[in-house]
């Protein structure tokens, strides 16, 4: 994309005689929106910008801008839209590029002011309409069950008689569970009444005084216009017919039953941390979350964000490596813990109450933070080992075990990873004449002591053996999760 992005640029630095009639400008530009399709507004946004701006002759620059803004207008690509708003908001309304006429400038300015608010991904503008009984009726509701439809039509359009009897035969099927909002944009009483009979199924309103400014907000210059919502009232579908509604509301529907952690998910994401290598830091946890967004709710797939986003929860569960451990937590409070996203009722259970315990878990001791006085029963093993100096038992108070370096390795004796890292602890005395390991049987201490297993358990996060921290010289802890 960089390489084409530059050879295009290169085009756009010609000027404008050498382009007459703009001819390989155009094909190239032409490959340039089939390159970019798929990604989310917000990347071809930018894409956009960088191209009109590299243009350096004026001519160009217009010619330029007029064909991405031509082909994102009228694109069939739900969403694409956006990126024509942006173009004439960004360019040509504030007179950074010229459109060929006032008339055309006009024409965008109205475009841009009449769709700019019910883009895909945006929460959908507040309405206060009428019902059938003259009471005041708010769209979208404080909270929906699941996910609603606002279908703007008129009795008289004839393409709304046709969409309004596939929505009814939709709706009648009960193929996939939604509310439709059928909401008259007329104002013949008599006709909406025969309408609302005809179609018992639809939640009917209307806007009889005219002061919902649905036309500017929804974009309704024209009937019929059909809207998806999700449960939070982002939009999630726009400029919809009936099958292309029954599609969306398949796949969004088949995606609520989504199970989490699936082995192939598990494997794409071992895939994509395996590029860091031995470099993995906590900060390169968020950086995937955030890509995941941007390619997800970035691009108003709110079910696609949900997926991609709880399966990588589930990945970070699962690990055990002191980058994945300690970058848990920002990329909870990040892309878990937020709103109007985990607002189902399947959400709290499978991944609310999880991502939940495994925060809790992670900001038990922190690094930073000073070991905590505790005593605890265990066996410390350093130099030298003549005469078994090397190894005492006994208790041992924590925060006098410093060192540099100085550990303490909870293990259970039938755990395989822990067999394995009681060998590594050997060969890291016998390596490292300053090294001090204290080693805390958890199955011992658990029959011995179960009031101190519960402080313990409460104090480090020890839902996976071995677990290990190193201190320094003043017993602060400077690593967790740390692998020998």
């Amino acid at each position: 994309m960089k390489k084409f992005l530059l050879c295009l640029s290169l085009l756009c630095c010609i000027p404008a005689l050498a382009q007459e009639p703009y001819s390989e400008l155009g094909a190239k530009l032409d490959e340039y929106f089939v390159a970019l399709t798929g990604e989310s507004a917000q990347v071809q946004n930018a894409e956009c910008d960088f191209l009109i701006s590299s243009c350096k002759d004026s001519l160009v620059r217009q010619y330029v801008a007029l064909k991405i803004y031509d082909h994102y207008l009228n694109s069939k690509i739900m969403g694409d839209d956006a990126v024509a708003v942006h173009v004439v908001e960004e360019w040509f309304i504030p007179g950074k590029v010229k459109m060929k006429t006032d008339l055309d400038l006009l024409n965008a300015q109205v475009f841009a002011a009449f769709n700019r608010h019910s883009l895909i991904g945006a929460k959908a503008p507040l309405l206060f309409l009428k019902d059938a009984d003259g009471k005041s009726f708010r769209i979208p509701q404080a909270k929906e069950d699941g996910w609603s439809a606002l279908y703007f039509y008129d009795t008289s359009c004839g393409t709304c008689k046709v969409e309004s009897a596939r929505l009814k035969e939709l709706v009648s099927s009960g193929k996939v569970p939604f509310k439709l909002y059928a909401i008259y944009v007329g104002a013949e009483e008599a006709s909406w009444k025969a309408f609302r009979e005809s179609f018992p199924e639809a939640v009917h309103l209307w806007d009889p005084g005219a002061t919902s400014d649905m036309q500017r907000k929804y974009g309704i210059l024209q009937t019929p216009k059909l809207f998806l919502l999700d449960a939070g009232g982002t939009i999630v579908g726009r400029g919809l017919d009936t099958p292309a509604l029954e599609t969306l509301l398949h796949r969004l529907s088949d995606s609520a039953q989504y199970e989490y952690g699936g082995e192939s998910q598990m494997e794409m994401y071992d895939k994509t941390f395996s590029v860091y290598g031995d470099t993995l830091k906590p900060k390169h946890i968020v950086e995937v979350g955030e890509y995941v967004a941007a390619k997800t709710i970035g691009e108003g797939d709110i079910a696609a964000y949900r997926q991609m986003e709880g399966d990588l929860l589930y990945y970070l569960s699962s690990q055990r490596g002191e980058a994945y451990k300690e970058g848990t937590a920002e990329f909870i409070d990040k892309f878990i813990l937020v709103p109007d996203i985990w607002d189902r009722q399947e959400d709290t259970l499978r991944v609310l109450s999880l991502a939940g315990m495994m925060k809790d878990l992670s900001l038990r001791t922190p690094v930073g933070s000073v070991v905590p006085d505790l005593k605890v029963p265990g066996t410390l093993r350093k130099k030298p080992w003549l005469l078994c100096k090397g190894v005492r038992k006994g208790e041992f108070e924590l925060q006098k075990l410093k060192g540099s370096p100085a550990y303490v390795v909870f293990y259970s004796p039938e755990c395989l990873q822990c067999k394995e890292t009681l060998s590594a602890v050997d060969a890291l005395v016998a390596a490292d004449r300053k090294a001090r390991v204290l080693l805390v049987d958890m199955d011992a201490l658990r029959r011995s002591d179960p009031a101190l297993t519960t402080v313990l358990l409460d104090t480090f996060d020890l839902s996976v053996l071995p677990f290990i921290l190193q201190l320094d010289k003043k017993g602060t802890i400077v690593h967790r999760y740390v692998q020998l």
